[in-house]
């Protein structure tokens, strides 16, 4: 089960001299029951990669495939925009209607749900990011703080069960408790077998939810693999022009100097052990 691109370009404007290809031969594949951090400098492509996902693009070339099947037909388009949900970068633009329980309520409604059906989604999907439904539902989503109404989109996106939930930098803009909260409801969703793409410049957040990281550089896949597997290969993080993590750039900096060090520690605490056995290996 899984979400899969293959070999997928996309050039805006195609056969005018305006035409830019933003997309070059990407390969990736969300999987259900994990969470994949999709990174890369402004501009390497990630919002285009998440509306090609979404299907609110269409490929210059290349494949998209649903949980094992072939999304080429109509019929398989809307499947693919059913099932997956997107919470774009200021999310909150996608606010509109004169209450939040309206706002959250419109998705469902708009797949054909019933009124009172759909507005009991919506309130059980404030209630998950935090926000009493009772106190938060009959308020203008215009009278709430950036954060709030950044979880009130996020609970538009819930109220409409996607199988595969993008999100384009979601914790922009949050406050502590609105991270927490951000975080537990993807923990929740991984749990529960939704696959999940997350947009972020943030390592921390990389190392503390990512089962997968997948960088894109220019287009083009840079690379793609486990945390470690990422964050060992410092060739690839500079070519896709990032900066590197403050542990990495320590054990590469004392790799350079000769010490036997990892190229990836996880954790401040292993980073001290292993710098103390490589001292104790330099000096008996």
């Amino acid at each position: 089960m899984g979400l899969e691109l293959t070999a997928i370009n996309l050039t805006y404007l195609a056969g005018t001299p305006m035409a830019r290809t933003v997309l070059h031969n990407v390969d990736l594949t969300i999987n259900a029951g994990e969470i994949t951090c999709l990174m890369g400098r402004t501009g390497a492509g990630k919002s285009s990669l998440l509306q090609v996902l979404c299907g609110m693009m269409t490929p210059s070339s290349g494949s998209i495939a649903l949980d094992g099947s072939a999304v080429e037909s109509r019929s398989g388009r809307q499947a693919l925009r059913e099932a997956v949900g997107i919470l774009m970068q200021s999310s909150e633009r996608q606010l509109f209607a004169e209450t939040v329980e309206r706002d959250v309520a419109f998705g469902p409604q708009n797949q054909g749900i019933a009124s009172e059906e759909a507005l009991t989604l919506a309130r059980e999907a404030l209630a998950t990011v935090g926000l009493d439904p009772e106190d938060y539902g009959p308020r203008s989503p215009f009278s709430l703080s950036e954060g709030e109404m950044r979880r009130v989109a996020m609970a538009g996106v819930l109220a409409m069960k996607p199988r595969y939930f993008l999100l384009d930098e979601p914790s922009s803009g949050l406050d502590a408790p609105g991270r927490e909260i951000l975080y537990h409801i993807l923990e929740t969703m991984r749990g529960e077998g939704k696959g999940i793409l997350f947009v972020t410049h943030d390592w921390e957040e990389v190392e503390a939810l990512a089962d997968r990281v997948f960088l894109l550089s220019n287009g083009a896949a840079a690379a793609g693999g486990t945390v470690d597997e990422v964050l060992s290969d410092e060739e690839n993080l500079r070519r896709a022009g990032l900066f590197l993590p403050p542990l990495v750039e320590l054990l590469c900096d004392l790799r350079s100097k000769g010490l036997d060090v990892p190229a990836y520690s996880p954790s401040p605490q292993h980073t001290a052990a292993c710098i103390a056995r490589a001292l104790g290996k330099v000096n008996p």
